[in-house]
C-alpha cells in the first residue's frame, strides 16, 4: 500500500514478523556445560583483575598492597577448580540414596 503526498512516499513492510520460537526445555548436559563456562569465565575475570592490579601497583598502591589481589587469586583458583570438578562429573549418574525395602514373607 502506497501513500503519495507532496513527494512523499510511504509504504507498508512487506516482510513477514519472524515466527517466535517457543523455548525448549534445556538437558541437564546444556545446563552442566553452562555452569562450567559460566565457572571458567568467571575464573578469568577474576584473574584479570587481579593482573590488572598487580601491574598498575603505581596507580593503585592501596588496592595492590592489600589483600585484594591475593583474594582476586583465590577466587579464580576455586572457580578453576570448581569448573575442572563440573566437567569431569558424568552428567548421566545421578547419585540417589535408595532404601532397600524389604518383602513381606508369604
Amino acid at each position: 500500500m502506497k501513500n503519495v503526498t507532496k513527494g512523499l512516499t510511504l509504504s507498508t513492510s512487506v516482510i513477514p514478523a519472524p515466527m517466535k520460537r517457543r523455548p525448549t526445555p534445556l538437558s541437564p548436559k546444556h545446563l552442566f556445560e553452562l555452569v562450567t563456562r559460566l565457572c571458567i569465565f568467571k575464573a578469568e575475570r577474576w584473574g584479570r583483575r587481579a593482573l590488572f592490579y598487580e601491574q598498575h601497583r603505581d596507580y593503585f598502591p592501596r588496592i595492590s598492597a592489600s589483600r585484594f589481589v591475593n583474594r582476586c587469586r583465590e577466587l579464580e583458583a576455586r572457580y578453576r577448580a570448581l569448573a575442572q570438578m563440573m566437567f569431569l562429573i558424568p552428567t548421566e549418574d545421578r547419585l540417589v540414596p535408595v532404601r532397600a525395602l524389604a518383602l513381606p514373607k508369604p
